[in-house]
C-alpha cells in the first residue's frame, strides 16, 4: 500500500482546527450547548484550515472529483453514542442489558457511559458541518421512543429526535436515519423472545410506522436495519452479541470456539430471526409506500454488513467457497427481494432448517428496497472446508462450508491485524458485484472505517492509519462510480469514539477523540476530511 506523506499533529494544529471550525467544542459540554442555544455565528468557513498544509502531497481525491450530487456524510449510532441511559424514560436496550454481564464488554465499558450525544448533539452537528460534509447518518432509539416495546408512545422522546432533525436541517445537512442497530428495548426480549418471535415483526411496524408520522415529512433517507444480517448469525450462532443464544462450543471459522450459551440452537434460529427481520423491513416499507412516500418524498432501504471474501486461490473449490460466503452474508438478504427467494447455495445446504416464504410475503417483499445500504470495511481469504464435518452439530457458521483466513502463503491481504485488515480494493469489488448481481441498484456505503487500539496520546491524535485507510478506500470507491457503478454517497464510520460492542472502548472508531469528560477533539483524520472537501481541485486540473 502506497504511503503518502503527512505532517505531525501537534496540539496547535487541534486547537487551531477547533477555533476555525467551532470554538465551543473544547469547553465543557453544558456550557457547549448554552453556547450553541445562544449564537447562529459559532462556525467558520476559512478559505484554508492551515497555512501549511497537514497533506504536502495532497488528499489523494477531493470533493470536485465525485459526482455533485454524491453525499459524503459520517454516522452516530443511538445505541453506540447517545449516552444518557435513563434520561426522559428511556429503557433498556437489549445491549444496555447484555453489556452488564460480567466479561461482557474487555473494558467493563457500558453502553450508556459513551458519547453523551443526546446532549451534545448540537456540538456534534457542527462538527459534520465543520468538515464540509453534506449528510449526517444517525439513529433512533426504539427504547426511547416505546420504552415498553410496544403501547404508549414517549413523547419526551418525539421532542427531542424532532428537535435533532430540525438542528440537522438547519446546517444544510441531508439527514439519514436509521429505525434499528441491534438496540430494539430489552422488554421485548423478556415478554415474547424479541426477534424469534413474528410478534416483533408488528411491533416494528409499529414502532416504524410511528417515526414515519412524526419525522418523515424532514427525512429524505430510511434505514430500517442497520447490519441485520450480522445481527441474526453473531447473536444467534455465538455469545458475542445479545441474546447470546447458541449451541455450545462450536468450534467454527479460523478455529473459535463461538462460547458457550445457556440456551439457543445455532442451526436454526439464525435463520428464523433473519426470516422475522426481512419480513419486518417489508412490512415498514409497504407501509411507508401505501402511507407516507408520495407524500413525504422520501427513499427506504436497510444497511448489510458485509466482508468481501476473495477467494485463497482460484481452483473451483475455493472460488465456489468463496460465492457461498457471500450468498450467506448478502445473498440472505438481498436475493428474497431481488428474486423470490433464498440463494441456491443456502436452500442445498440449509435445507428444510431454512425457513420458507409464503406467495404473499414473497409478493410483499419484492422489490422492497430504494437503494442498498453497504457496510464494508474489510476483506479476508476464502477456501473450501469440511472442518464442519467433524462437530456433529448444526451452525450458521459452519453451513457455509467456507473458512476465511486473513493470509495468503504467508502474505496479510492487508495492512492490519487480528483478521480486521485494511484492504483498499475490497470496497470496489463489494460495490461492483452489487452491479454485476442486483443489476447497478442504486447503492450507498452507509458505513465504512476502521476501529484501532491506540496506545498513546500522539497515536490517539496522530491516526495515520486512519488517514491512510479513508484515502485508499475513497480512491478505490472513485474509481468504481468512473467505471459506472450506481454508487450514490458514503458515510464514514464514525463521527466519534463510542461503545463498540463487545470491545466496549477497548477499540477507538471516531474521527473525533472523545475524553472522559465528553469533550471532543480532532484527529488527524477529521482534518483529512475538511481538506478533501474542501477542495476544488480535480484530477485534472480546477473547476
Amino acid at each position: 500500500m502506497a504511503r503518502h506523506s503527512v505532517r505531525l499533529l501537534t496540539l496547535l494544529d487541534v486547537a487551531a482546527f477547533i477555533i476555525s471550525i467551532f470554538q465551543v467544542v473544547t469547553i465543557f459540554p453544558c456550557e457547549a450547548i448554552r453556547a450553541q442555544r445562544s449564537s447562529s455565528a459559532l462556525l467558520r468557513r476559512p478559505g484554508s484550515l492551515f497555512s501549511d498544509s497537514l497533506f504536502p502531497n495532497g488528499t489523494g481525491v477531493t470533493r470536485a472529483d465525485f459526482p455533485e450530487d454524491f453525499l459524503f456524510g459520517t454516522i452516530t449510532s443511538s445505541m453506540k453514542h447517545e449516552g444518557a441511559p435513563y434520561v426522559d424514560n428511556k429503557s433498556d436496550n437489549i445491549w444496555d442489558s447484555y453489556a452488564r454481564k460480567d466479561g461482557t464488554s474487555v473494558d467493563g465499558t457500558q453502553p450508556g457511559e459513551c458519547g453523551n450525544n443526546y446532549e451534545l448533539y448540537p456540538v456534534d452537528h457542527r462538527l459534520v458541518k465543520g468538515l464540509g460534509m453534506n449528510s449526517y447518518r444517525f439513529s433512533l432509539a426504539w427504547s426511547r421512543i416505546y420504552p415498553n416495546g410496544n403501547g404508549e408512545v414517549n413523547q419526551v422522546a418525539i421532542d427531542h429526535y424532532n428537535k435533532v432533525i430540525d438542528d440537522v436541517l438547519s446546517l444544510g445537512l441531508i439527514p439519514m436515519v436509521t429505525l434499528w442497530t441491534q438496540d430494539h428495548p430489552q422488554v421485548l426480549e423478556d415478554t415474547y423472545g424479541g426477534a424469534l418471535n413474528d410478534q416483533f415483526i408488528t411491533d416494528f411496524v409499529d414502532y416504524a410506522d410511528t417515526c414515519f408520522e412524526a419525522f418523515g415529512d424532514r427525512v429524505k433517507y430510511w434505514i430500517t436495519f442497520d447490519e441485520p444480517n450480522d445481527w441474526a448469525g453473531l447473536a444467534y450462532s455465538t455469545n458475542q452479541n445479545p441474546p447470546g443464544r447458541c449451541t455450545a462450543n462450536i468450534k467454527g471459522q479460523m478455529g473459535m470456539n463461538y462460547g458457550a450459551c445457556p440456551d439457543g440452537d445455532s442451526g436454526t434460529e439464525p435463520y428464523i430471526v433473519g426470516h422475522h427481520l426481512l419480513l419486518a423491513h417489508a412490512g415498514a416499507v409497504d407501509l411507508y409506500r401505501s402511507k407516507y412516500q408520495a407524500i413525504q418524498n422520501g427513499s427506504i432501504g436497510f444497511a448489510l454488513w458485509f466482508r468481501w471474501i476473495e477467494p485463497l486461490t482460484y481452483t473451483l473449490e475455493d472460488m465456489g467457497a468463496a460465492q457461498r460466503a457471500t450468498d450467506f452474508l448478502m445473498g440472505w438478504f438481498l436475493d428474497p427481494i431481488f428474486f423470490g427467494k433464498y440463494p441456491d447455495s443456502m436452500q442445498e445446504l440449509v435445507g428444510s432448517r431454512l425457513p420458507s416464504f409464503t406467495a404473499e410475503q414473497i409478493a410483499q417483499l419484492n422489490g422492497s428496497l430504494d437503494f442498498i445500504g453497504l457496510n464494508i470495511q474489510t476483506a479476508l481469504y476464502g477456501f473450501e472446508t469440511d472442518f464442519y464435518l467433524t462437530q456433529n452439530k448444526t451452525c450458521y457458521y459452519l453451513d457455509w462450508k467456507t473458512n476465511v483466513t486473513g493470509y495468503r502463503d504467508g502474505v496479510a491481504i492487508g495492512v492490519g491485524k487480528n483478521n480486521d485488515f485494511a484492504v483498499p480494493w475490497c470496497i470496489r469489488s463489494a460495490v461492483e458485484y452489487i452491479k454485476t448481481h442486483y443489476n447497478n441498484f442504486p447503492m450507498f456505503i452507509t458505513q465504512t472505517g476502521i476501529a484501532y487500539n491506540f496506545h498513546s496520546a500522539e497515536e490517539t491524535i496522530n491516526d495515520d492509519e486512519r488517514v491512510e485507510y479513508f484515502m485508499t478506500y475513497y480512491t478505490e470507491l472513485l474509481a468504481a462510480i468512473r467505471d459506472g457503478v450506481n454508487v450514490k454517497g458514503a458515510y464514514a464510520w464514525s463521527l466519534l469514539d463510542g461503545f463498540e460492542f463487545n470491545l466496549g472502548l477497548g477499540i477507538r472508531a471516531g474521527i473525533f477523540y472523545v475524553d472522559d469528560e465528553y469533550k471532543r477533539y480532532p484527529r488527524k483524520s477529521a482534518l483529512w476530511f475538511k481538506e478533501m472537501l474542501s477542495s476544488n481541485v480535480t484530477a485534472t486540473g480546477v473547476l
